[in-house]
């Protein structure tokens, strides 16, 4: 009885070594097969990361043709810039005024 135990254990053992041998190989015949024929690798763009950038801006990104969105938009941005631009100098003139506290 404990023979065909022993035995089923030591096949499976041989199954799983087996199969994992065969994949191995694979890769193996993979990576030489990539480094011996320079066609099949991956080609990698030399471009800048801010190239990058600006061509998936481009790509996502549609003009505005309306010139009153376009006006309205403008506006906006302004409005944005101004607001960050006051928020920073409160901080700086808190800040001073922290410093001189102390």
């Amino acid at each position: 009885m404990t023979y065909l135990l022993l035995d089923g254990i030591a096949l499976s053992m041989i199954i799983i070594f087996g199969l994992l041998a065969f994949f191995g190989i694979i890769v193996l015949i993979i990576i030489f097969v990539k480094k011996k024929f320079t066609s099949l690798q991956i080609k990698k763009d030399e471009k800048s990361e801010e190239e990058l950038i600006q061509e998936e801006l481009d790509r996502v990104l549609v003009p505005v043709d309306d010139e009153e969105i376009s006006k309205e938009m403008e506006k906006e941005a302004l409005k944005t810039t101004i607001t960050s631009s006051v928020d920073k100098t409160t901080k700086s003139t808190d800040e001073k005024v922290g410093e001189e506290k102390k």
